[in-house]
């Protein structure tokens, strides 16, 4: 839920939108509103227009909530590779992708490279015609940034048999190895690697050690009133954490949640400021859990390469909005590595520690359960460790684009050697 509001003295009415759509009218002052949302935190405008006693309007604003922030980038979501019949209506959807400090002036549709229609904001969605069978055609959407930048991605329709749509983007999985011991295996080579998706072998393309790609890594934290006792040790813990890995290449963020998440510090290559945002940590209120996996995945919107996520909790969820299987389906189709520490998580709270373990398998991170704080320095050198000892193995999918959950896994050779990676993509 959303809370907006608009004030005038020539203001009789005001009505409130979501994505053009009307929610709520107030004809009386305040003119405030709860507007609902979507359930996952996805790009929106809400706008509030004022008219007068007459029925003119007089006033309006509007707010972009949860735009993607990143290098910039264009990527057409709907229709699917494949499902667009010939001749029919389609609906189109792209997700646009923004660099800090810009902002979209226009996203162009084109069919066979003639305009069909323009949007100067979001939902950048709007339905299109398919071309009658014969000549290939196709739907380019290009996005239009405020410095002139350009940006776009193209649709085909009615591909012949002979005609392959090249796909750049590769199925990229960043997998840590170890040994017997638990320890981490280096050294290896590509020779080494069985990439199996759907449980079929693909052809590895791409193959590296991954100690010096650049990182994207955000820090979440329990902050409800059972860590009143933690609370500073976990602060400490994250800083030091945060100023050991981070170099002038990678970005961190920071978001702490009790009754509802809270962001302290958006993706930045200033850890100082991120640190400082931790200081200013309470212990008090419920535990909104799975409200804050999904809010901290958003923010990994638009951003490639090596990304983790490290949450801390002590307790189980009490006040989320949202059930525990959607942050899971969320988190799968994210992409990003999840460490969960749980803190003092009793042996009987076995549901807890299952979910918190889902979460780090099918993600490819890795799960922690301690009984103490002052553990917390050995756990956080236990991921940054990791972090810097994984391969990156890609393959090209056949599938890619589809729409549909790939299962994929990571063999290595070697006696006692042991490959972690996702579980599974969306693409």
């Amino acid at each position: 839920m959303s809370s907006s509001a608009c004030g005038g003295s020539r203001i009789s009415k005001v009505i409130f939108k979501v994505d053009g759509k009307e929610q709520l009218a107030r004809a009386r002052a305040p003119f405030t509103a709860e507007v609902r949302l979507a359930k996952y935190p996805v790009e929106q405008v809400v706008s509030a227009e004022g008219y007068d006693e007459n029925g003119e309007l007089v006033a309006a604003d509007e707010v972009i909530l949860n735009q993607p922030r990143g290098s910039l980038r264009v990527r057409i979501l709907d229709p699917a590779r494949g499902t667009a019949r010939a001749g029919s209506t389609v609906q189109a959807r792209a997700e646009v992708v923004v660099p800090e400090g810009r902002r979209v002036k226009e996203v162009q549709f084109l069919i066979n490279d003639q305009p069909a229609t323009t949007l100067d904001k979001p939902p950048w969605q709007t339905a299109v015609e398919v071309p009658l069978l014969g000549e290939l055609s196709y739907m380019t959407v290009v996005a239009v940034l405020d410095d002139g930048s350009r940006a776009e991605d193209v649709r085909f329709f009615n591909t012949p048999e002979y005609l392959e749509e090249v796909d750049v983007n590769l199925v990229e999985l960043y997998t840590t190895v170890t040994d017997r011991t638990g320890a981490l295996a280096r050294g290896l080579t590509q020779a080494d690697f069985t990439v199996l998706e759907d449980g079929k072998p693909q052809k590895i393309v791409k193959f590296e050690l991954v100690d010096n790609l650049p990182l994207t890594i955000g820090i979440t934290i329990d902050t409800s009133g059972s860590m009143v006792n933690s609370i500073i040790q976990a602060q400490r813990a994250a800083t030091d954490f945060l100023a050991n890995i981070v170099t002038r290449r990678d970005k961190c963020f920071a978001l702490s949640f009790a009754s509802r998440p809270v962001m302290l510090m958006p993706p930045t290559n200033d850890v100082a400021a991120v640190a400082a945002s931790l200081r200013t940590l309470t212990a008090t209120g419920f535990t909104s859990l799975y409200d804050a996996i999904v809010h901290s995945l958003y923010y990994f919107r638009g951003v490639r390469g090596r990304r983790a996520l490290v949450i801390l909790s002590d307790g189980e969820d009490t006040s989320s909005n949202l059930a525990y299987r959607d942050a899971l389906e969320y988190a799968r189709r994210a992409g990003v590595a999840i460490y969960t520490i749980g803190l003092d998580v009793g042996a009987l709270n076995v549901t807890l520690k299952d979910k918190l373990k889902t979460l780090s398998d099918e993600t490819g991170g890795r799960y922690f359960f301690i009984k103490n704080a002052d553990e917390l320095n050995d756990v956080y050198e236990e991921i940054e460790a990791e972090l810097r000892s994984q391969y990156l193995v890609a393959f090209s999918s056949e599938n890619a684009g589809d729409g549909e959950y790939r299962e994929v896994e990571v063999k290595v050779q070697g006696r006692g050697l042991k490959a972690r990676t996702a579980r599974g993509y969306y693409q």
